[in-house]
């Protein structure tokens, strides 16, 4: 006979993995009778928990520090798919749980922990440290904290994006920044800047942008109307705040590509139905999210004995935002 699991408990009873743990575990989150109903139900069903049972559960913390790069986009939507089904192929179960800054962590430290760590930084970790269960930083890379990490290659992007711009005759390139700082965008910046280095250029100008495409075109139109000396291209650090600056640009009366070309970042849905379509950094979202899962269930395993970080590799995209001079 199969081995009962959570999973199974949840779908009798109607609740999500995350209440029957609840429930289980006696915590809040669920009202008394609900929480006797699951546990009888449980007992019903021959569910036995035991030293394995926590070996297969892992907890997704998804941290919101100001929840403007952490949104329903189709890139974490699709980041999100991949852990679910690395989760269901490894017969783990998974609990996804969201953590504002501030918020007491006590509840969500009891199972081995993917750590979304977007928007976080090294004073956002200070309450994971100590934690006894495995916790793995998905999407955010610390250089100097003992954390298991896997992210994109980040300074890799920068370097690709910088490079197609250079390739195609362009040596006034500006960097689009986000005005809300966090890890991934500052080694895109650096990666951006050394490869144009190693032509002897340097960025033309670095504009910072609200995360936002509505933000990023309100920030981007300010910009302009200070009749700034525009470069003749721009690596935008990620694709949303390439579209609300191409809003803006063209709002202001400038044509892409005659005036100015672009590249993003994060190949989102989005690149490939704005005009013209954009050139950007790809990346494998559903991959990312599979190889974090995988490097945490070694961590359970115990086959994981110091901090690794792991960096996935992305490609270039070109598409039609991009001019040859």
């Amino acid at each position: 006979m199969a081995k009962i699991r959570l999973s199974d408990i949840a779908q009798a009873a109607g609740v999500s993995t995350a209440s029957v743990s609840n429930a289980l575990n006696h915590k809040s989150g669920i009202n008394r009778e609900k929480a006797e109903q699951i546990r009888l139900l449980a007992m019903q069903m021959g569910y036995l928990p035991s030293e394995d049972d926590e070996k297969k559960c892992i907890r997704f913390v998804i941290y919101k520090k100001h929840g403007k790069v952490v949104m329903d986009t189709a890139f974490f939507a699709q980041l999100i798919e991949g852990v679910q089904e690395e989760c269901q192929k490894l017969g783990c179960d998974l609990l996804i749980n969201h953590v504002h800054s501030g918020d007491d962590i006590s509840h969500f430290t009891d199972m081995p922990i993917l750590l979304l760590a977007t928007e976080m930084d090294s004073k956002d970790l200070k309450p994971w440290r100590d934690v006894e269960h495995p916790v793995l930083l998905l999407d955010s890379d610390f250089h100097y904290e003992r954390f298991s990490s896997v992210s994109i290659d980040n300074r890799e992007a920068g370097y690709l994006a910088a490079s197609c711009l250079m390739r195609n005759g362009h040596t006034r390139i500006g960097f689009l920044d986000s005005s809300l700082p966090f890890n991934n965008m500052a080694d895109r910046l650096r990666g951006f800047e050394d490869a144009l280095a190693e032509k002897g250029l340097s960025t033309f100008v670095r504009v910072e942008l609200e995360p936002t495409v509505e933000g990023a075109c309100r920030d981007m139109a300010d910009w302009l109307s200070t009749s700034p000396q525009l470069p003749t291209a721009f690596f935008a650090g990620n694709d949303i705040m390439a579209v609300g600056a191409m809003w803006a640009l063209k709002q202001a009366g400038y044509k892409l590509t005659r005036d100015l070309s672009i590249v993003g970042m994060d190949d989102m849905p989005m690149c490939q139905v704005v005009e013209p379509p954009l050139s950007t950094i790809r990346v494998d979202k559903r991959r990312l999210g599979s190889i974090a899962v995988n490097r945490l269930y070694s961590m359970m395993k115990g086959d994981v004995q110091v901090a690794q970080r792991v960096r996935m590799s992305v490609s270039l995209v070109e598409r039609d935002s991009v001019r040859t001079l």
